[in-house]
């Protein structure tokens, strides 16, 4: 399989990815290059991995060494930019949140969908990956009947954050319930591949220590066609060594998952264990690899021209967290519940 060279575009959070993909067996990804605006931020890191160093998009697309390009730019407007690497005939990896337009990002996708380019992200991952593997087999094998309920809690410890109003993540706009769009998309994403058709949606915020416009306490309650209901909580104020936790509980008629639910055991903190319960047992297996990572290996198996998984999201499932994301943000702005349509 041929090496994948990808150029990491956007070295705020894009430098933690350049250092991923700079080491190691990278699952036929080689890092090519890195590119920011900020020049001084592209030559640090071009120096560090001994890589190429690009000042704008327009410089990447110039160069016809690049297969794909992975894009850690803020959300907004994200689609135009991903369009126009597309059509320059390259691949694209890119991140969460996708984008804060539910419209564009379809477009987009669908595009990509045409012109035979590869679009792939950490959450939702485009294949079941980690965890997700499992809780959609268990499920798809009616092992906890229908799915009724489901909770998670997403947090980490960031303290008194200071204002940076040139950032999105200051912006309520483009930043809604921010807990939950910085770091409960991870479950979001993974729940909207278990329970279908959300019908409405109540938010509750709250800043504690955050010096920020946004929020950095929240919590989301979302009701689902079929009367199931998932209520996500995600905070910035809470620490300990559980730090950027993502647990998962879901149930169900005949059984219930638990993902990631109680505290960790030092030893193996990057492990986890998801477990089934149902009255004939309980079933446990270890997670060494959880979803929301990026799934490089198939990322270069796809771009390489490898099949379509069979559980590959479409278009339109990669999309139906950023509709609910505008209806969450609607929530939070009229303090009401939104129904959505």
């Amino acid at each position: 399989m041929k090496k994948i060279k990808i150029v990491i575009l956007g070295l705020n959070f894009g430098r933690t990815i350049a250092e991923e993909l700079s080491g190691g067996d990278n699952y036929g990804i080689e890092l090519y290059g890195v590119c920011d605006l900020d020049k001084g931020k592209a030559d640090e890191l071009g120096k560090k991995y001994n890589v190429k160093s690009f000042y704008d998009l327009d410089e990447v697309l110039a160069d016809s060494e690049i297969d794909a390009v992975g894009v850690y730019t803020g959300p907004n407007g994200r689609a135009k930019m991903i369009s126009k690497i597309i059509n320059a005939d390259r691949h694209v990896m890119t991140t969460k949140p996708f984008e804060i337009d539910a419209d564009a990002a379809l477009e987009v996708l669908n595009e990509a969908e045409k012109l035979g380019k590869i679009i792939h992200m950490n959450s939702p991952n485009q294949r079941p990956f980690g965890e997700m593997v499992h809780i959609s087999k268990w499920i798809k094998e009616g092992r906890i009947g229908m799915p009724t309920i489901a909770h998670s809690d997403v947090w980490v410890y960031y303290g008194k954050t200071k204002a940076d109003l040139n950032s999105w993540y200051d912006d309520p706009l483009k930043c809604p319930v921010a807990p939950i769009f910085r770091l409960g998309i991870y479950p979001l994403n993974n729940i909207l591949t278990i329970f279908n058709d959300p019908v409405e949606v109540q938010v509750a915020t709250s800043r504690i220590e955050t010096e920020k416009p946004t929020p950095d306490n929240a919590s989301v309650t979302i009701k689902f066609a079929d009367g199931a209901i998932v209520n996500l909580q995600g905070s910035f104020v809470v620490g300990g060594l559980d730090k950027y936790k993502n647990s998962l509980t879901i149930g169900g008629t005949e059984g219930v998952i638990y993902f990631e639910t109680g505290p960790r055991n030092r030893e193996e903190y990057n492990s986890a264990i998801l477990t089934l319960s149902r009255e004939d047992g309980i079933e446990e297996v270890k997670i060494d690899q959880k979803s929301g990572l990026y799934d490089w290996e198939y990322f270069a198996h796809r771009v390489n021209g490898g099949e379509k998984d069979e559980n590959e999201l479409t278009a339109e499932q990669i999309v139906k967290s950023v509709k609910l994301m505008n209806a969450i943000s609607k929530a939070e702005m009229s303090g009401e519940i939104v129904k959505i349509s």
